[in-house]
């Protein structure tokens, strides 16, 4: 009788990393108006919504379309674009070979394997994803004064919703967490320096940057900030 060896045996393991990450987010978005531009808004928003009777975003998002000749508030994102976890919110599964190595919040994680630290190979890669406008004027910027005379405004708008992520990664060698890092934005590097918090883009491990995949904002749009 001739047995047959599982197959198991019959071709190599390999080590797999599967990273899950869930929690509240945003599709995020920032840029400039002209004053023009943005004196219709104050001028036509109570119209808008005497018209569309909708929450108050979504009147700036049909502002967008019968006003600036837009698709909606997206559209007005030359300085800054993302959709992703908010790091302070977010909730991460590692598992290798399918056996869950961690569970928990990030601060929970660098507590746990990073002495409370940050995690060393994480990466920020705001630069990619928003420029920095940093005012030379800082102290009287924010003033209304100061906003009244500038001649540009600046816009942003967030989604609020909740989102489950995951992606994986083949290991060349055996895991090791000291390899592990995040890749993230964060929004006082973008802008005028103003912090709406850190998000995650993604992870990155043993030099190799894996990015999830964000559906397009869906959820409860927030109200216009103007600055």
């Amino acid at each position: 009788m001739i047995f047959n060896s599982p197959p198991s045996l019959n071709k190599k393991l390999s080590n797999r990393l599967k990273i899950f990450v869930s929690g509240s987010g945003s599709e995020f978005n920032q840029g400039f108006i002209s004053k023009k531009d943005y004196d219709k808004w104050i001028k036509n928003k109570e119209r808008l919504s005497q018209k569309y009777s909708v929450v108050q975003i979504s009147l700036w998002n049909q502002f967008c379309i019968d006003y600036l000749n837009g698709d909606g508030y997206w559209d007005v994102s030359d300085v800054s674009a993302f959709t992703a976890i908010n790091r302070d919110h977010a909730f991460i599964e590692i598992y290798v070979n399918d056996k869950l190595f961690f569970s928990g919040n990030i601060d929970a994680l660098m507590n746990e394997y990073f002495d409370g630290d940050e995690i060393e190979n994480s990466k920020n890669v705001s630069n990619d994803y928003g420029k920095s406008y940093l005012p030379d004027d800082w102290e009287i910027f924010f003033k209304d004064e100061s906003f009244k005379k500038r001649n540009k405004k600046l816009v942003t708008t967030r989604t609020f919703e909740n989102f489950e992520v995951n992606e994986e990664l083949e290991l060349k060698s055996s895991f090791e967490i000291k390899k592990f890092g995040l890749i993230t934005v964060s929004t006082d590097e973008m802008g005028y320096g103003i912090d709406y918090g850190d998000y995650i883009l993604g992870f990155t491990y043993d030099n190799k940057d894996i990015d999830f995949e964000y559906p397009g904002g869906v959820g409860q749009l927030d109200s216009p900030n103007f600055h």
